[in-house]
């Protein structure tokens, strides 16, 4: 009996480690630890701890005070808000 309880724990431990490596196809989804800045389409800059961390559909905000853009998209005006850009540094805009 304890033959087949030691057989039985090894084939969970393999498998479950195998679950854990994957299957090698899909690269590691790599987030720098730096905080950035989105909001929803009718909210105001929030921030999150890492890009990986803001929720799908929100706009990543930039300027000012909120930073920069990665490096695909630049920051522009933010056509949505009534602030003009450089004349304070809480006017943000949008990455795009």
């Amino acid at each position: 009996m304890r033959t087949w309880m030691k057989l039985g724990l090894m084939t969970v431990a393999v498998l479950g480690l195998g679950a854990c490596t994957g299957d090698g196809e899909e690269e590691p989804i790599l987030c720098p630890q730096e905080v950035a800045f989105a909001r929803s389409s009718t909210g105001t800059c929030e921030s999150f701890p890492t890009a990986c961390d803001v929720p799908q559909g929100y706009i990543r905000c930039c300027g000012g005070l909120f930073g920069g853009c990665s490096s695909e998209t630049s920051c522009v005006d933010d056509p949505s808000d009534t602030c003009a850009p450089g004349a304070s540094a809480d006017c943000p805009g949008i990455c795009q």
